[in-house]
């Protein structure tokens, strides 16, 4: 009876899914900018809503981000105005062209590009997408050349994504008979030429003569400190052992100790955390037996941000101690 019902329900399925286009590949992460891939899996349009049930098993509903790629078809020649309804971020792509750039925080947003295609040609598409807060919602429509208003991207105008084709190569010509040398008296070899040894550098700064490779194998990534304190965490002290190793092993090299903080919050007062942070990391080296003449710790606050703007995502990567040696 169990096998009857199964098979009852994979026609039942099937029958739904028929007619059906899903020739979007949509891919789905945790985080907000791409970091842990969850699933993957083909849809046939971009429109959903969600508040605490994800729109696949182990995503994070409020916490991730969805790219979805494939080919969309132009009914008619003329200029397309694409529209997206959306909390928080998107990023729109047709054809190569990026015709909608919002990636930020919004509430329920509607953003606008407008591109021209010709009918009957099918274009690229690409589509990311994230959510930080709360609910999460994407609607992608557009506006057709002679329409007065916009609609849902319905699944027809989608297509397959063509599969790449293997290089046809032609085959490798029969090398020709090797001919035969005719028999000579042999000549004496001629002398071979001296290599000449480059002189060594006659630059004393010994960083210059240590290999990124090296450097890179010995600063620690980041150091991570009690939120809004100066307080370091233990995780840190690991990688700072393995630089002041590094250090004592080469007792000509200086560091410069760089804190940054993220660029929300008082200035002052994130210079001030920015500068106690690269201290405290400093006298941790020290404790490790490197010289303080060797230390240089340098609070510059937001100032020197690697993300600006508001998303949420540049909060960390902005947070961090950056090491200079020299």
């Amino acid at each position: 009876m169990k096998q009857i019902l199964s098979v009852t329900f994979q026609l039942l399925l099937a029958f739904c899914l028929w007619g059906q286009n899903t020739t979007l590949k949509a891919d789905y992460y945790n985080g907000t900018n791409f970091e842990e891939k969850v699933a993957s899996r083909m849809e046939s349009n971009i429109d959903k809503h969600w508040n605490d049930e994800p729109p696949v098993p182990g995503l994070d509903p409020h916490d991730c981000s969805i790219r979805w790629t494939g080919r969309l078809t132009a009914p008619e020649t003329g200029t397309y105005t694409f529209s997206a309804k959306v909390d928080d971020g998107i990023r729109v792509w047709v054809g190569g062209v990026m015709v909608i750039d919002n990636w930020q925080l919004n509430d329920n947003g509607q953003f606008t590009g407008q591109v021209i295609m010709r009918k009957g040609t099918a274009y690229e598409l690409k589509v990311e997408y994230f959510n930080a807060l709360i609910e999460g919602e994407i609607r992608l429509l557009w506006k057709l050349p002679n329409a007065t208003t916009a609609e849902v991207v319905a699944p027809k105008y989608f297509v397959e994504t063509p599969k790449p084709q293997p290089a046809v190569t032609a085959p490798k010509p029969k090398p020709a008979e090797p001919i035969k040398p005719k028999t000579t008296k042999s000549a004496k070899p001629a002398p071979k030429k001296k290599t000449a040894i480059p002189e060594k550098p006659s630059n004393t700064n010994q960083a210059a003569t240590i290999s990124a490779d090296t450097l890179e194998r010995y600063i620690p990534k980041n150091v991570f400190f009690e939120q809004g304190k100066p307080i370091m965490l233990e995780k840190s002290k690991p990688g700072l052992d393995n630089l002041a190793s590094f250090l004592l092993r080469n007792p000509k090299l200086k560091v410069t100790i760089e804190g940054h903080t993220d660029i929300i919050g008082d200035t002052d007062m994130n210079k001030t955390l920015s500068d106690e942070r690269a201290k405290t990391v400093a006298d941790y080296l020290a404790s490790k037996g490197i010289g303080q003449e060797r230390l240089e710790a340098k609070g510059l606050g937001s100032s020197r941000p690697l993300v600006t703007g508001n998303s949420k995502k540049g909060y960390p990567e902005n947070r961090r101690v950056a090491f200079i040696i020299k």
